[in-house]
């Protein structure tokens, strides 16, 4: 048996999956602009038909001109006219993603219907565990990080619900830096 001296989050997921996990959120002086300014500027409307910036961020410039730039020390959210609405060091980033999930066993299972009723055959277990800052920057950049913007105006001041850092559970893996088989 194996003494592990860290806290570890268990995670179960079915073989193939595509479904999407937030890993932290993460807000802490991002905004280099004021987010209300940024709603108004760059914001659409939201299914309450408040202006909002929810958009799931990518290297490629968006709808409303907003794309993500990637080095190994800073990711921000920039506008196509060269302004940066965000920035986050890849540092603070790995140091929070350690903080939430500083080790992951990862449990993975075949599933198979019978009827109404779904079986679960849990065939592999993974202990997963170290990141740096280089790591969480090139897995954003791979887009394996996503990053979700997700604030609405609420007329007075901006609502952000927490900027999400979220990854594909199929990809959880690829966020550590050693990963042993159970």
């Amino acid at each position: 048996m194996r003494n592990v001296t860290y806290v570890s989050i268990v995670k179960a997921h079915r073989d193939n999956v595509t479904s999407l996990i937030t890993l932290f959120t993460f807000n802490r002086k991002a905004w280099v602009m004021q987010p209300l300014a940024a709603i108004r500027a760059y914001g659409t409307p939201d299914q309450n038909g408040r202006l909002g910036l929810y958009f799931t961020m990518s290297q490629q410039p968006n709808s409303s001109g907003l794309f993500l730039t990637v080095t190994d020390e800073v990711v921000s959210v920039q506008h196509t006219s060269g302004k940066t609405l965000a920035r986050w060091f890849t540092k603070d980033l790995s140091v929070q993603f350690q903080a939430k999930m500083p080790a992951l066993i990862l449990v993975t299972a075949r599933t198979e219907m019978r009827g109404d009723v779904e079986y679960f055959n849990y065939y592999r277990a993974r202990l997963l565990t170290g990141s740096s800052p280089t790591l969480v920057a090139d897995q954003i950049r791979r887009g394996t990080i996503l990053i979700d913007l997700r604030l609405h105006d609420a007329i007075t001041h901006a609502r952000n619900h927490g900027t999400g850092f979220r990854a594909g559970e199929a990809s959880l893996d690829q966020l550590f830096t050693k990963v042993e088989t159970l």
